[in-house]
């Protein structure tokens, strides 16, 4: 068309043809470039004082925020980035330096006046960002500055929009976890369109049982919990959910035999998650005939309700204080784990434990504590500098248990794997330096001796155990020393008795005679305080 117009029509003026597409690519691009002009001026200058943010991670992640922080800044502004890569160092992105390693991050948040610190990374994030308030409150805190996070590369991508979600750092960031294997298909086809009984379900790991089984379609979730106050809070949530058609909920203990007949008679439930406990070591010491009562005898006459009404499925939740006790409540769970061992084979019924450590955020937990002596001014209580706990979120907890119990034979006792372990005094640092305070000079970390019935470690395995593959990376399978250790009826008669008694010593005399493992704390006198603790056996 232009070359018919050019040769063909004397009276078009011909020079049109050359400067239309100047003229166009002036006006297109000039808009264009305007748009970002005005984007990269509002960068510049938008709002009078803007966070100034740095970015652990000069990788794709960091990129994606700060393209995104450039194009709508909302009040922030990346002056630099950090990078463990030292090829990275001295190199800009997008205009903004990489200014050094990890080791650098006083010395940047001092001269560059950073008000957040973004940790941007894929991989190990738990450990780096430990590391990373590590250095930074050994130099002091030169600068008070907020930490945070946002989602994985792999988390966002799997976003409808891919938008990074940036937070504060929280206490699950501090952990060093991983992104667990979940077969929640397996759980669903054990779990659908079947009546489900959750003990202890206002408790935080029974409560959790009971969000995830719902989700599932069962037929029906029976709440079973003694504490009235917990139990109306998770049937208030779950019905505001939309489960109230699933749910049932009944106040009322496992140790209550004509409670649990009506139960099993009336909904005759396929699975039961046994989360009913007493799990506060300190009470425990000095309540030895309350333990026994509810973690021992409580779970035998749960389990042979069960039984006699042939349920699918029994699942125990123990604890890692249950490997070679030295708490009255880690004895305790190992009497209950027996429990279940001398009625395996017996019914239809499959029964099975698992182990884990400490829950993050659960009541009572060491997380709670801190954060609440924080906010008092201090001091944060720590039992020693060694002391080292595992610990999982809730969520990741209860999902491997779930996939424990879809997969169990019967007889297993479970043991889930809890990662890396963490220091506690590492742990309290931490969570000062995320409430902007400095380690020993804000708030003051109180060393006051381990309590009775404390470890310096939770151990998942003991060395004359045997430990087994399960097919699932994340749980395992104990085959414990005293495998075929069960409890008689005499035993639990003698049980029975004891927790009868006043006094403590025959009930302790009794744990020790049924778990040789178990090491006990030396005791004084009511009145008297505990003595220090003795060392640890070697097994």
């Amino acid at each position: 068309m232009a070359i018919v117009l050019f040769f063909q029509h004397a009276h078009f003026p011909r020079s049109v043809l050359i400067i239309s597409p100047f003229i166009s690519f002036i006006f297109v691009g000039g808009i264009r470039f305007a748009i970002r002009a005005t984007r990269h001026i509002r960068y510049k200058t938008e709002g009078e004082n803007p966070s100034r943010m740095l970015i652990f991670g000069a990788g794709d992640l960091g990129e994606v925020v700060l393209r995104d922080i450039q194009r709508n800044p909302g009040g922030r502004r990346v002056v630099g980035f950090l990078d463990d890569n030292a090829l990275k160092h001295g190199r800009s992105i997008h205009g903004v330096p990489v200014l050094g390693g990890r080791d650098k991050i006083a010395d940047v948040i001092k001269r560059k006046e950073v008000d957040e610190v973004l940790v941007a990374v894929n991989h190990s994030r738990g450990k780096i960002i430990t590391d990373i308030m590590g250095v930074y409150a050994a130099a002091g805190n030169p600068r008070k500055v907020e930490f945070k996070t946002l989602p994985t590369m792999n988390e966002l991508i799997s976003k409808t929009r891919l938008t990074p979600d940036i937070r504060k750092i929280d206490v699950t960031d501090l952990m060093h976890r991983r992104i667990v294997d979940i077969n929640m298909g397996l759980v669903k086809s054990g779990v659908k369109g079947k009546t489900i009984l959750v003990t202890g379900a206002g408790g935080t790991i029974g409560g959790e049982l009971a969000r995830q089984v719902c989700a599932l379609k069962p037929a029906r979730v029976i709440l079973l919990e003694n504490h009235n106050t917990a139990l109306f809070y998770i049937d208030k949530e779950l019905k505001e959910k939309g489960y109230g058609g699933v749910i049932v909920s009944v106040p009322g203990d496992i140790r209550d035999e004509s409670l649990l007949k009506n139960l099993f008679e009336l909904y005759k439930p396929a699975w039961v998650l046994h989360a009913a406990a007493h799990k506060h070591v300190g009470l425990m010491e000095d309540n030895p005939q309350e333990a026994v009562k509810n973690n021992t005898l409580g779970t035998y006459i749960l389990a042979r309700t069960a039984a006699a009404y042939n349920t699918e499925r029994f699942l125990n939740i123990s604890t890692d204080k249950a490997v070679r006790p030295t708490s009255v409540m880690g004895a305790s769970k190992r009497l209950g784990e027996m429990a279940l061992s001398s009625l395996h084979g017996k019914s239809g019924t499959k029964f099975m434990s698992v182990r884990f450590g400490n829950v993050l955020g659960s009541s009572g937990s060491v997380v709670k504590i801190f954060q609440e002596q924080i906010l008092a001014g201090g001091p944060v209580t720590v039992t020693d500098p060694e002391v080292i706990r595992y610990f999982m979120t809730t969520e990741e907890a209860v999902s491997l248990v779930l996939n424990a119990a879809a997969m169990g034979e019967g007889g297993e006792i479970f043991v889930l794997n809890m990662g890396e372990p963490v220091k506690i005094v590492d742990l309290a640092r931490n969570m000062i330096v995320l409430n902007g305070l400095v380690p020993d000079k804000d708030i003051e970390i109180k060393f006051t001796g381990l309590k009775p019935g404390e470890k310096m470690y939770e151990e998942l395995f003991r060395a004359g155990d045997i430990r087994k593959d399960t097919g699932h990376n994340e749980i395992f399978a104990a085959v414990p020393a005293e495998a075929g250790a069960g409890l008689t009826d005499a035993h639990r008669d003698e049980l029975q008795q004891l927790a009868a008694l006043p006094d403590i010593e025959p009930m302790l005399a009794k744990i020790k005679e049924f778990i040789p493992a178990y090491t006990g704390w030396p005791r004084k006198k009511a009145g008297a305080h505990h003595p220090a603790h003795k060392p640890e056996p070697k097994d």
